[in-house]
């Protein structure tokens, strides 16, 4: 059965094997909206907490809409003008359960002639690119639009901070900006945004926020069918309820309003703002871990992936420059390859976000391919940033390290390049060998050389890692990078029955929220019927958990009656918001990691223990995995 997203599916079908697995709808009866907001309750339940104000916060009702039950109160009141965010509860410093780690808001440069920027939100399609061109037309400012010219292209980021560069170069030329689509794929581009201003002395003034119903967006054309689509939906307006500091944020409502009388509004709102006086906005800090933040510099972070790109080769379709297993270990499978199993070597295959940790002039960086951004590792062992400097030849880069990210630690799987080695042209033993000899060395408590084991030794590689959520069985042949069958294997250890689903049509009913859960299957978004996601409310609140976010959840069977060996309903448990993950489980995987396994560990073991190991010899005349 193929797990990889990338992996091309075998010819026909075998065996425990679904070979359209690994490529990467229905919609409930409910319109899909933002949900979980206590303003929308008329009377508090028993186990909710009174509103508590917290300064330069958005309400929570602002990220999103009202569902059309008694449980929601009518749509938000008119704001007055200049009126911060207000939060209605109090929210855990560790916001989403300690990934995102307080840090200090980007400090406010000095300023000379204002020219102030305006920056305009809100979800596609709800008016937000008219109310910024009347703006800019009505103050004499500049319009820019940060959205690329073709639909769905991918773009860089200094591609997609070019308007703003280009302009920043004619500064004496406008009086102020307004600035379009910041928000064109995650919720971090606007950082890239913000960190240029500030190098031209300039900042965000003012936030206007277009608060409209979800309902309005479908009807104008917005297709939630796309993943893309569903992920922006909590994103665009969550960025402006947890990551936008201070104030004026302008809320314009847009509810049973014309075009006209929107922009009308909006103008005057903002007409009643004292530049000078009110702006003390600034952008929360994001880091991966602790001493690990965001890069923010829009030319750094593309130079550093255009270098990975060089050195890994990799083409424009590659999803990740990765060697993650294409199909689920099952009895029928071993026995089929149970005479090449002789040179593979297993390792610990820990359930996380896949990143690559890249040593580029001098320092230490981690990629994040699911958002296509980068951390800078302040904090990184010495032995890693003592490999970290390049050269020329090589693009600057001195290593790239396949890493698994969880719970606040790096564990490294596997290697990619380093210096003048590249794994596409080395054997598993050999990258292990190399790993072994440079980081031997390394005393870490946030990054790990994950261990590696003959076939034989499974017993020790499960007993010996209790954080392992599966054994890896990697193909000693050289890596490859994008679409391609790396014939690696994985037998999950069942230890964690947990899956990510994508969340939506969130129904608020009792004390908790349910929702339907949706997994991936043969590229699409597919609903998991009969199986709801419960969440309680408290969670909700704490997680800031609306419809399009990614959740890790268990399975479980609900009994029905007295006879507690009667199976009765299932449905899935929340366990944590996955923060940097934007797409969910196969629905093969799905099954697989919350039932049973169906060839158990024990017997698995035993099989493995009669393999004896021998290493991978390169054929005469072939000097690349690929040759």
């Amino acid at each position: 059965m193929s797990l990889n997203p990338n992996a091309m599916p075998w010819n026909m079908p075998e065996s425990g094997i679904d070979p359209v697995m690994d490529t990467n709808t229905r919609m409930g009866q409910q319109d899909p909206r933002f949900h979980g907001y206590p303003s929308y309750y008329p009377n508090h339940h028993a186990h909710q907490m009174p509103p508590v104000m917290i300064p330069h916060q958005m309400p929570r009702h602002m990220m999103g809409h009202g569902f059309s039950n008694p449980n929601h109160m009518p749509p938000m009141p008119q704001n007055e003008p200049v009126q911060s965010y207000n939060h209605p509860r109090a929210r855990s410093q560790q916001y989403n359960a300690g990934i995102m780690n307080p840090m200090h808001s980007v400090s406010t440069p000095s300023y000379k002639k204002l020219r102030p920027v305006v920056v305009v939100f809100g979800y596609r399609r709800v008016g937000k690119t008219t109310v910024a061109k009347r703006i800019a037309e009505a103050r004499n400012y500049k319009y820019i639009s940060l959205k690329p010219k073709e639909e769905g292209a991918v773009v860089s980021p200094t591609d997609y901070v070019a308007p703003l560069v280009e302009l920043l170069s004619r500064k004496n030329l406008f009086e102020g900006i307004v600035i379009d689509d910041i928000v064109v794929r995650n919720k971090y581009e606007p950082y890239y945004v913000h960190s240029l201003l500030q190098k031209h002395n300039l900042k965000f003034d003012v936030i206007v926020v277009l608060d409209n119903d979800l309902d309005n967006t479908k009807e104008r054309g917005v297709d939630y069918d796309d993943s893309l689509q569903r992920q922006l939906h909590p994103e665009s307006y969550e960025f402006c309820a947890s990551y936008l500091q201070g104030e004026p944020t302008l809320v314009v409502e847009c509810r049973e309003k014309t075009l006209d009388e929107v922009v009308t509004d909006a103008l005057r709102q903002l007409g009643e703002v004292n530049f000078t006086k009110d702006s003390n906005i600034s952008l929360k800090g994001v880091e991966l871990m602790p001493s690990c933040p965001l890069e923010r510099n829009a030319a750094l972070v593309t130079a550093i992936l255009d270098a990975q790109t060089q050195q890994l080769k990799l083409s424009e379709g590659s999803l990740f420059p990765f060697s993650e297993p294409n199909y689920l270990l099952e009895y029928a499978i071993f026995a089929r390859y149970a005479y090449a199993f002789r040179s593979y070597m297993i390792t610990p295959w820990i359930q996380g976000d896949k990143v690559s940790l890249i040593g580029y002039q001098g320092a230490v960086y981690v990629h994040l391919p699911s958002y296509n951004i980068v951390f800078y590792f302040i904090d990184a062992p010495s032995t890693l940033t003592q490999l970290a400097k390049g050269n020329v030849d090589n693009n600057e880069v001195g290593f790239i390290f396949e890493a698994t990210f969880a719970g606040d630690k790096l564990y490294i799987s596997d290697l990619l390049m380093m210096g003048e080695m590249k794994a596409s042209e080395m054997l598993v033993n050999e990258r292990v060998e190399l790993l072994k000899k440079k980081l031997k060395d390394m005393n870490s408590s946030t990054v790990e050389l994950l261990p590696w084991y003959p076939v034989q030794s499974i017993e020790a590689c499960e007993s010996e890692n209790p954080q392992a959520a599966g054994v890896l069985f990697v193909n000693p042949d050289g890596v490859m990078f994008g679409g391609y069958d790396s014939r690696n294997f994985l037998y999950p250890l069942q230890r964690k029955k947990s899956v990510e689903l994508r969340v939506w049509n969130g129904n608020f009913v009792g004390d908790s929220w349910t929702f339907d859960a949706f997994c991936e299957e043969m590229g699409n978004e597919n609903i998991v019927e009969g199986i709801p996601v419960h969440v309680p409310d408290t969670e909700v609140t704490q997680h800031c958990i609306n419809d399009g976010n990614i959740l890790e959840c268990i399975r479980q069977d609900c009994h029905a009656g007295p006879n507690k060996g009667r199976r009765g309903a299932k449905r899935f448990v929340f366990q944590g918001r996955c923060q940097w993950k934007v797409r969910p489980t196969t629905m093969f995987k799905q099954e697989v990691f919350v039932s049973d396994p169906k060839w158990p560990f024990e017997r698995m073991a035993q099989a493995c223990a009669s393999v004896k190991h021998i290493p991978p010899t390169r054929p005469e005349g072939i000097t690349t995995a690929d040759g």
